[in-house]
C-alpha cells in the first residue's frame, strides 16, 4: 500500500477515544488501518476491507462505530453472520462504556422491532435479527448512521448470503446517507463488492505475524517459498508428528478435520498418546466440562481428552462445551484442539500452527471434492497469535506425492473464489420481496425493480433475468393471498402477508400451514410437528440407510394423525419424506421427556444439535400460533400451537408446563416434583422447604426459592 502509519494522536476521531486506545497500548495504526482512515473510513465514506486475519480490520471498524457516536452522527450497527461472533463482539464493545457508549445485542426473537433499542448508541446483531428488526420499521433505525458488515463474504452463501444482500441493497435504495463498512479476508473479487457498495477499497496481504503455508507428506514439510523442513516421526502418524514438531517449538496446534467423529476420535487417541500429567488447571478445566451438558456420555469424553491437554470443538457441542475448548486453548492450557471447519467461521482462536488434515470434503451426491480455497484461506487465518508467536504455519496432509505441488499452486499460492449473489432463487425473492412490500407498502413495481438493482446479482448477472424473477415472484405472492394488486402496478400485503414477513417464515411454509388448517381436523402433538418439519424453514435430519425400516414404522404409526399426507404433496422425493420424519421424531422424543443422552444415541446428533433444531421448530410454532390468530375458524390451532411452543421450549409433556415455568426447575427436576405429588403452583405454594429439598436434585436453597415464586404467581402462569 505504500503509506506511512498513522498515529492514533493524529487519527481525526474524539479526543477522549484517541486517550482511552493509548492506555490500552494502541498508539500507531497497522497499515491496513492507515489505508482504511486515508480512503475516508471517518469521513463517512463507504470502505470495503479485504485484508488478513488479525491485521486490525475489527479493531479499526470499532473505533468507527465508537466515533460515530461520540461525534454526534448518529447510533452505529455492527452485524455478524453468527450469534457466537455477535456475542464475542459485545464483549469487545464493553470497554468503550466508560466514554458513555451504551452498546446492545440483539440476536433473539424475530417478531419484534427491540423498541427498546433507541436507548443504545451500538447495536450489535446477526444478518438475519437485523433484516427481522427491519420488516417491523423500527423508529430507531432512523438514527443508524454506520452499518459495519463483519464477514462481508457470507454473501456468497447460500442461505445466510441473500438474507445479506437483501438487507444491504434495501439500505441503498433507501438510506444512502448510511456509510457501509465491509470486513473480510477472504474475497477473490473485492473489486466488484467495492463496485456494488460504491467502496472505497482495502486490499492487503499485511499480517502482523508471517505466515508460513506448507504441505506435509512422508515427514517433510514443502513450503510455498521452497523451503524444506524434516519432521522427525516420532508416532508414524501425521497429525501428531506435526503436533509434537510444533510443541517442541513451545507452540499449540489447531486441527482441522473433515467429521465430529474424526474429532472426537483424534482428540481421544491424542490424549492418551500424548498427553500430559494433568495440572491443576486443567483438572479445573476439565472438571468445569462434567456439568456442562445433559448427555454425560459426552461430558465424560470431553473431560478426559481436557485434563490431559487436548480438546475437540463441533456444532454438536453445546454453547457451554465450545466456551470451555475454547478458554483453555487462548489460556494455553491445551496443547491442540481437533476441530471440525465450523470453527474456523466462528470465534477467533488463533494457534502457531494450523493443520488441515484433508482438503476433499464428501458430498453423498459428488462424493469427494476439493474444498473452495476460500476455505482454506480462512483455516489458514487462524495461524500465528498476534503478540505470542514469531510466525504462524498453516500444513496441508497430503497422501500422495503428486498432490504436493498441485496443494500449493491451487490452496496456498491461489487466490481465493470470487463471491457470486445468491439472491435469485425463489425461495430468497418471495421472501425478501414479501419483506419490502409488508414493510414499505403500498410499493410500486418500479420501486421494486430499483431494490433489486441495488443488488450484488444485477451487478454479476443480468438485471433482466432478476426482473423475470421479480414478476413470477409477484404472481405467487399474489395468487396465493399475500399481496394485492392496489393499482396497476402498485402492491401492498395484505394481512396475511404483512404477518408472515413479520414472524419471519417462508411464505411456502404459511401455505403449507394453510393447507393444514383447512383440513378442520383436531391436531394430534406429532402431526403439529411433522408439519413443522416439512416446512422449508425447518433444517432436516440426514438418515442411514440401516434407519429407514424405523422411521417408515414411525410413519405408518402416526399416518392417520398427518395433516398432510404424502400422496397430497405431488412428486414429493421419498428420501425427503423420511428426513422429515427423522426430524418430527427427535422433536417428538424430545417433548416426551426422552433424555438428551437417549436422543444423542437415537439419532447421532450432539446436545447442540439437539438445542439449535428445537429453538427453530420453537420458533416455527411460535410463527405459526401469530399466523392463524388472523383466521377465526382456526382456534383449535391456536391452542395447540401455544402449548406446543411452551413444550418445545422446555422438552416436557404437557402436564409439567405450570412445573417448568419455576426457575431453576429444568425437565428432570419437574419430573421429580410431579412423581413427589407437587402438580402445580398452588401445591408447591402449599409445600413445607424440608418436603420439598428432599426431593433429588432440589436441595434448600432451591426448595425455598420454588415455595417464594409459587406463592408470588399464584394464578399468573398460563399454559396455554
Amino acid at each position: 500500500m505504500g503509506c506511512s502509519a498513522l498515529r492514533v494522536s493524529e487519527l481525526p476521531i474524539n479526543e477522549r477515544l484517541k486517550q482511552l486506545l493509548e492506555s490500552e497500548g494502541v498508539k500507531e495504526l497497522f497499515p491496513p488501518q492507515t489505508e482504511a482512515c486515508k480512503r475516508g473510513l471517518f469521513s463517512g465514506r463507504n470502505i470495503i476491507m479485504s485484508t488478513q486475519t488479525a491485521s486490525g480490520k475489527t479493531l479499526i471498524a470499532e473505533i468507527a462505530c465508537i466515533n460515530n457516536v461520540l461525534s454526534g452522527r448518529g447510533k452505529s450497527a455492527y452485524l455478524t453472520p453468527l450469534k457466537a461472533l455477535a456475542m464475542e463482539k459485545l464483549a469487545d464493545f464493553k470497554r468503550y462504556e466508560v466514554l458513555g457508549v451504551k452498546t446492545a445485542l440483539s440476536i433473539g426473537d424475530y417478531d419484534s422491532s427491540d423498541p427498546y433499542l433507541h436507548e443504545y448508541d451500538v447495536v450489535v446483531s446477526t444478518y438475519e435479527k437485523m433484516d427481522s428488526l427491519l420488516r417491523h420499521k423500527p423508529r430507531w433505525f432512523s438514527q443508524v448512521s454506520l452499518i459495519v458488515i463483519d464477514e462481508i463474504h457470507y454473501v456468497d452463501d447460500p442461505e445466510r448470503g441473500p438474507v445479506l444482500e437483501s438487507l444491504i441493497s434495501k439500505v441503498k435504495a433507501q438510506r444512502r446517507d448510511i456509510q457501509i463498512v465491509g470486513l473480510s479476508a477472504t474475497i477473490g473479487n473485492p473489486e466488484e463488492l467495492a463496485r456494488w457498495l460504491d467502496a472505497e477499497l482495502v486490499v492487503s496481504e499485511w499480517r502482523p505475524v508471517p505466515l508460513r503455508e506448507g504441505v506435509y507428506f512422508k515427514n517433510r514439510i514443502v513450503y510455498s517459498d521452497g523451503a524444506v523442513k524434516l519432521v522427525t516421526p516420532v508416532y508414524s502418524h501425521p497429525i501428531y508428528d506435526l503436533i509434537l514438531d510444533v510443541l517442541a517449538e513451545g507452540g499449540q496446534a489447531l486441527v482441522f478435520v473433515n467429521s465430529r467423529r474424526r474429532a472426537v476420535e483424534l482428540a481421544e487417541a491424542a490424549s492418551r498418546r500424548m498427553g500430559s500429567a494433568a495440572s491443576r488447571e486443567l483438572v479445573e478445566l476439565a472438571e468445569a466440562a462434567l456439568e456442562s451438558s445433559e448427555v454425560p456420555d459426552l461430558n465424560k469424553r470431553l473431560y478426559e481428552t481436557l485434563k490431559r491437554g487436548y480438546g475437540f470443538h463441533h456444532a454438536g457441542l453445546t454453547l457451554e462445551q465450545r466456551r470451555i475448548v475454547e478458554d483453555g486453548f487462548r489460556k494455553g492450557l491445551l496443547r491442540a484442539v481437533f476441530a471440525t471447519p465450523t470453527l474456523a467461521a466462528g470465534v477467533n482462536l488463533p494457534a502457531r500452527r494450523v493443520i488441515v488434515e484433508d482438503l476433499r470434503r464428501y458430498n453423498p451426491i459428488e462424493g469427494n471434492n476439493p474444498i473452495k480455497v476460500l476455505e482454506y484461506k480462512q483455516f489458514a487465518g487462524r495461524a500465528g497469535r498476534p503478540g505470542y508467536d514469531p510466525y504462524g504455519e498453516a500444513i496441508v496432509v497430503v497422501r500422495r506425492e503428486h498432490d504436493v505441488d498441485w496443494t500449493l499452486n491451487t490452496y496456498m499460492l491461489g487466490k481465493p473464489e470470487a463471491i457470486s449473489s445468491k439472491l435469485n432463487s425463489p425461495r430468497a425473492l418471495r421472501s425478501h420481496i414479501l419483506a419490502y412490500i409488508a414493510s414499505d407498502g403500498p410499493v410500486k413495481a418500479a420501486d421494486l425493480k430499483e431494490f433489486l438493482d441495488n443488488s450484488l446479482y444485477a451487478i454479476q448477472k443480468s438485471r433482466e433475468s432478476l426482473r423475470d424473477s421479480l414478476n413470477r415472484v409477484l404472481d405467487f405472492l399474489t395468487q396465493n393471498g399475500f399481496v394485492r394488486e392496489q393499482s396497476e402496478r402498485v402492491y401492498e400485503a395484505t394481512r396475511l402477508g404483512k404477518r408472515v414477513s413479520e414472524v419471519y417464515v417462508d411464505p411456502l411454509s404459511a401455505l403449507i400451514l394453510l393447507k393444514a388448517v383447512s383440513r378442520r381436523k383436531k391436531p394430534s402433538p406429532f402431526a403439529l410437528i411433522h408439519l413443522i418439519a416439512m416446512t422449508p424453514d425447518m433444517p432436516k435430519l440426514s438418515f442411514r440407510r440401516k434407519e429407514i425400516e424405523l422411521i417408515e414404522r414411525v410413519l405408518n404409526e402416526f399416518y392417520h394423525e398427518l395433516l398432510i399426507y404424502p400422496e397430497e404433496r405431488g412428486d414429493i422425493d421419498y428420501e425427503l419424506l423420511l428426513s422429515e420424519t427423522k426430524t418430527a421424531m427427535l422433536l417428538y422424543d424430545w417433548i416426551s421427556e426422552e433424555s438428551e443422552q437417549a436422543i444423542t444415541e437415537k439419532y447421532d446428533v450432539g446436545p447442540g444439535d439437539i438445542r439449535s433444531l428445537v429453538e427453530t421448530a420453537e420458533w416455527i410454532a411460535y410463527a405459526f400460533k401469530r399466523i392463524v390468530e388472523l383466521l377465526p375458524e382456526a382456534r383449535t390451532f391456536h391452542t395447540s400451537f401455544s402449548v406446543l411452543e411452551k413444550r418445545l421450549r422446555y422438552g416436557v409433556r404437557e402436564e409439567l408446563l405450570e412445573l417448568v415455568s419455576i426457575p431453576g426447575v429444568g425437565r428432570v427436576r419437574a419430573r421429580k416434583l410431579y412423581r413427589a405429588g407437587f402438580r402445580s403452583l398452588e401445591e408447591l405454594a402449599s409445600a413445607s422447604i424440608w418436603e420439598l429439598s428432599r426431593i433429588e436434585g432440589i436441595g434448600e436453597k432451591l426448595a425455598r426459592s420454588i415455595v417464594e415464586f409459587s406463592r408470588k404467581n399464584l394464578g399468573r402462569i398460563q399454559v396455554g
